[in-house]
């Protein structure tokens, strides 16, 4: 172990710090990690390096971020219509979500191309939904085009969300109501006098205005013909609002018109799962591109498909995860090839699915090759709804966007693979309350890319939930929300080249960044090796707060200053972890650099980090590193960002890094290059 210490001071606290709490050291033997160690290789161990490690030029195992984004990069797409020619006018205060959603069709039926939205601003009354391939939305520029979506409850506060008066339904129409969210506690929704569907408010509902059933439900209780279907929307203060509709059920009713999807102001949907479940019939392995399958009846290959290892009782007893709920081993890829009953995906596996655990795939049909590019999208009421949301979406993006004052999220993606948002600025939201609100990064999503993004005023952002994986946020700018891996076992992410002003002023927690812990009953962990690399991270708490159940994560070459607490924390099971070339400059004169909390915290390694200010101490807590080295501390003072030698890991990946067996690792062209 060595330490070079500039200051009397500093020495002194680190001598008393390893008499203190290394006493003993002979005797003492760590705690095993709770499931055997994956992720920390080191570059001689040619045999345990896979597809999905990239080994980096400062010798450290990296994961393979050289599929993420659009693939092929961003194309150009040609505009194919104008919104003026399907009878919408800007800056005439008029809805235009009609004319756009005419529009939208009018360039699918052609095979794809842009909506072109000329300079002024124009208004959506209504949601509008894309459901077709290759249709992208584009402004003049965000300066010049805005939209203004201006969807609002009626004057009595409730309604049945597109239902009109005499309409028949069938068994998939969706039934949708929708209340004033303040105060809302609990909405009903009866037919004829039977009461058919109930939600009622939880810890994290958030801002939650609208509940929805399949009219099966209704018909499958009641006989085919005419009903009043009745919403009653409680609130906490004992009011209530009531609104009533007279509609016609029809079993026999195979399909219902197409309404505008109400979670985005402009949505871009995939069907989504599309067969049914396959089995694994062995684990599949990280690392690996081939999966044997019980089965590949109904599969080809092209085919998008969707893998899944649920949350199985002895997997949340071994990550300790006391959250009921949520989506945590998931991934999307391509089959590229089937021989028997195996099957070759594009990419190698990030973590395990384990046969014993019930691992599956389905196939999966998403919208491919969508987007929205240089446009101003505001929401003028406050009401759960995002901006634009890609749902079930491959290759599809926002360029050149600005998104004021949005419902929910500014621009997000959920079920989404190889998704892109650049070049976007997000200010301020609606609503900053738990449940889900006011963030910036990918959710449940696969290999995609944030690049140069600046927010405002967002709750968590860069952020990353429920089985995020693969995905990249650089370049950009977080003002007044801190860094997030909010939930769910989120996996191989990485935030590089970033700046991230935490605060708790919008509903931020304090810290640089966090990461779920396994006791949290809302969110539950977050799985192996993500990195954060290059960044610039201001905190009022401590820099980096580690949950547990953390494999391997990667803190490199990052400048934390911190105002109360440690510049690193990490608890419960959290290994392997590798912090440095850092810069820690902490106000806190009690603080350490890095505060092992729990004695599981083992096999990580501490070196080259630079310490201002705290106590002088690198390592303090009831875990022990195991490596310590050549780290140097320093009076409190202003001290630059580290300058790596790469000052972009990702695109120096992407860039023809040599990956384990020294071939490409399979970069393609990407609009981030």
């Amino acid at each position: 172990m060595r330490a070079n210490v500039n200051s009397v001071g500093a020495l002194l606290g680190c001598c008393l710090f390893a008499a203190a709490a290394w006493a003993g050291e002979a005797a003492f033997e760590p705690p095993q990690p709770p499931w055997p160690a994956q992720y920390k290789i080191k570059p001689t161990q040619a045999e345990r390096l896979t597809e999905a490690d990239v080994v980096g030029p400062d010798g450290i195992v990296y994961p393979n971020w050289t599929k993420c984004g659009v693939q092929g990069g961003i194309p150009q797409v040609a505009v194919k219509a104008t919104i003026e020619a399907f009878d919408g006018r800007a800056d005439d205060g008029s809805d235009d979500s009609g004319a756009l959603d005419r529009a939208c069709e009018a360039v699918a039926a052609q095979g794809g191309g842009a909506v072109l939205l000329d300079a002024g601003t124009y208004h959506l009354d209504w949601p509008v939904t894309v459901r077709h391939d290759g249709v992208v939305i584009r402004g003049r520029g965000a300066d010049k085009t805005k939209v203004i979506f201006r969807y609002a409850l009626p004057a009595g506060g409730v309604a049945f969300y597109g239902l009109k008066a005499g309409d028949r339904i069938g068994n998939n129409t969706p039934i949708t109501m929708h209340a004033r969210p303040a105060g809302l506690a609990a909405m009903t929704i009866e037919a004829g006098s039977r009461v058919v569907h109930q939600w009622k408010r939880s810890t994290h509902s958030g801002n939650t205005f609208a509940t929805t059933i399949r009219a099966g439900e209704i018909i499958s209780r009641l006989a085919d013909g005419p009903t009043v279907l009745r919403g009653v929307a409680q609130y906490q203060d004992g009011s209530s609002l009531t609104a009533e509709i007279a509609v016609v059920l029809d079993g026999a009713l195979a399909e219902t018109p197409g309404v505008a999807d109400w979670r985005a102001a402009i949505l871009f949907a995939g069907r989504g799962l599309d067969g049914p479940r396959i089995e694994l019939a062995r684990d599949g392995r990280r690392g690996e591109r081939t999966l044997e399958l019980r089965s590949t009846a109904g599969l080809t290959p092209g085919d998008c498909i969707f893998i899944e290892a649920p949350a199985a009782p002895e997997w949340k007893r071994l990550t300790k995860n006391a959250c009921t709920w949520g989506r945590y081993r998931e991934y999307q890829l391509q089959i590229e090839k089937i021989d028997g009953r195996t099957i070759t995906v594009s990419q190698p596996l990030r973590i395990e699915f384990p046969v014993a655990d019930g691992a599956y795939v389905r196939r999966v049909a998403p919208i491919r090759n969508c987007g929205v590019e240089d446009l101003y999208l505001e929401q003028t009421e406050n009401l759960w709804i995002s901006g634009v949301l890609f749902n079930q979406a491959w290759n599809c993006w926002a360029r050149g966007v600005t998104v004021r004052k949005c419902g929910r999220f500014p621009v997000y993606g959920a079920q989404a693979k190889w998704c892109e948002i650049r070049d976007c600025v997000f200010d301020d939201a609606w609503f900053k309350g738990g449940g889900g609100t006011a963030y910036a990064g990918w959710d449940n999503c696969w290999d995609c890319l944030m690049e140069n993004v600046e927010t405002f005023k967002m709750r968590h952002g860069p952020l990353f939930q429920w089985a995020a994986s693969g995905n990249v946020i650089r370049q950009s700018v977080f003002h007044e929300s801190d860094a997030q891996w909010h939930s769910g076992w989120t996996n191989e992410n990485l935030i590089e080249q970033c700046v991230v002003e935490s605060s708790t002023g919008h509903g931020g927690y304090g810290y640089g960044m966090w990461a779920s812990p396994p006791e949290d009953t809302a969110h539950g962990p977050n799985g192996p090796r993500n990195v954060v690399y290059n960044c610039d991270i201001r905190s009022a708490r401590a820099g980096l707060w580690m949950g547990g159940m953390n494999e391997n994560w990667l803190i490199l070459y990052n400048r934390f200053l911190v105002g109360k607490g440690p510049g690193a924390m990490a608890k419960t099971a959290s290994f392997d972890h590798i912090l440095a070339g850092n810069v820690f400059v902490l106000n806190d004169p009690q603080a350490a650099m890095v505060q092992l909390a729990t004695p599981d915290c083992t096999g990580i390694e501490i070196f080259d980090n630079q310490l201002y200010g705290g106590n002088g101490q690198f390592v303090t807590g009831a875990g022990r590193p195991e490596v310590i080295d050549g780290n140097q501390a320093q009076p409190y003072q202003d001290a630059p960002r580290p300058q790596p030698a790469v000052p972009s890991i990702y695109q120096w990946q992407r860039r023809g890094a040599s990956g384990p067996s020294g071939a490409n690792p399979g970069a393609s062209a990407s609009s981030a290059e």
